[in-house]
């Protein structure tokens, strides 16, 4: 394995080279969320054609796909962290590219299945594989604004890849009869094909660069026994570190899963006044986080080594406790907004430091496994937990039919989920003191 002391910068690449990367890396990042959400734009005419039942687009969309992402991650992570991250990337590309044009030629559930269980595997490989590259094209002290910009398309295409869906939709309704394909199938291979190109341009334009391997003398070490050993011997502070990622996303998920049906019946907004309401308001809140957090967590950094992203997480804890529980019940509309954009800045904090602090206290070679369980974490607590169990809570003691369900639900989440991330970060940040300084 190549490798390259902590201490030099990486001269022979010029800083446009890799600012080109990590432009690529957010573009295939974005790319990676139309193909990951497609389904759920096209689900009427896919199962009006395909004869598909709700159950079973529930999990086409939903567990079927999240699940199998979270438990490739962490396999596929291993190689990024041991073999070239370039070629493994590009590949995980071409099969999550290839496998969601392929989607277009379905004819009924297994092959779709199929498929999506091809889309899972192959964005599994992103986010590690960028994690650690950015780490490798920028030094620690330089690390969190390419790392904010690679993070900030989740702000955004959480609800931007609707919209790009839907312009692809309608294109491919233009054309449908001159190609003799059903609008829906078209849309897939028309999303399908930009992340093709864009591995070509990453494939011209983008190189390996040095590993920074960390100056001790267990450097060498990167298989999965090490990795484990690793985390045993820190397991203090990564548990908790971890947990809180998916502990957020519970209630980070179920927001805007929830918040637009919220609007609906307890406000009287229609579905798109609802959805422009709140979209337009909290998008920008979300992108401001995602470039605040890393900004505040390196001025801590400067002051105690290792403590940035934990402190400044534990800081959004605080806010959290505040607003989550709260926010959800206000009952005038324009202030019921206002702390709900406020909710989604404070959680743009799990967005973008558990990974740039994975990046500054983590072993360069274990960098891609710990983003890819920080993704099981979340995936697992957020897409499978979340959302379900804040129809529970809503539910728990209340008459059947109330209104106010979603919203008492999502407040109940948020009175149990703030408290837990202001414990968890209030240990992370005293077991901070006890991770060995990484000089890369």
């Amino acid at each position: 394995m190549s490798t390259v002391s902590g201490t030099q910068d990486m001269g022979a690449q010029d800083a446009w080279q890799k600012w080109v990367a990590v432009t690529l890396l957010t573009l295939l990042f974005a790319t990676s969320f139309v193909d990951r959400f497609i389904l759920s734009l096209l689900a009427d005419p896919l199962s009006r054609d395909l004869g598909l039942g709700d159950g079973q687009l529930g999990l086409l969309m939903g567990a079927g796909f999240s699940i199998l992402y979270s438990f490739a991650g962490l396999p596929l992570a291993h190689l990024i962290d041991t073999y070239q991250r370039k070629r493994l990337l590009l590949a995980g590309v071409a099969l999550w590219s290839l496998t969601t044009i392929a989607s277009g030629f379905a004819n009924g559930f297994a092959s779709l299945l199929v498929c999506r269980a091809g889309v899972a595997v192959g964005e599994a490989v992103l986010t590690p594989a960028a994690v650690s590259l950015i780490a490798d094209y920028f030094i620690r002290e330089k690390r969190a604004t390419p790392m904010a910009v690679y993070s900030s398309v989740g702000a955004i295409m959480g609800t931007g890849s609707f919209v790009v869906g839907a312009l692809a939709l309608e294109f491919a309704g233009t054309i449908s009869e001159s190609m003799a394909m059903a609008p829906w199938r078209l849309t897939m291979v028309l999303v399908g094909l930009p992340g093709l190109f864009l591995a070509f341009l990453f494939l011209l334009l983008v190189r390996e660069p040095e590993r920074r391997v960390s100056e001790d003398r267990d450097a060498d070490k990167a298989s999965l026994v090490d990795f484990f050993a690793y985390l045993r011997r820190n397991w203090a502070f990564y548990v908790p570190f971890i947990l809180s990622g998916g502990l957020l996303t519970i209630f980070g998920l179920g927001m805007p899963a929830w918040m637009p049906t919220i609007l609906v019946r307890e406000h009287g907004f229609d579905p798109s006044q609802a959805g422009f309401a709140f979209g337009f308001r909290t998008a920008p809140a979300g992108l401001i986080g995602i470039f605040f957090w890393p900004w505040l967590a390196m001025r801590i950094e400067r002051f105690r080594r290792n403590a940035g992203p934990p402190v400044a997480l534990l800081i959004a804890a605080c806010a959290a406790l505040i607003v989550f529980p709260f926010a959800p019940r206000i009952d005038d509309t324009s202030m019921l907004l206002i702390w709900m954009t406020a909710a989604v800045m404070i959680s743009g904090a799990w967005a973008v430091l558990p990974v740039l602090g994975f990046q500054i206290f983590s072993p360069s070679r274990f960098r891609g496994r710990l983003a890819a369980m920080n993704l099981l974490s979340m995936n697992l607590l957020g897409f499978g937990v979340g959302p379900n169990l804040i129809v529970y809570l809503g539910r728990l003691g209340t008459e059947p039919g109330t209104d106010s369900v979603l919203s008492l639900g999502l407040s109940r989440a948020g009175l149990i989920v703030a408290p837990l991330l202001l414990v968890t970060m209030i240990v992370c940040v005293l077991q901070s003191r006890q991770l060995a300084d990484i000089d890369d």
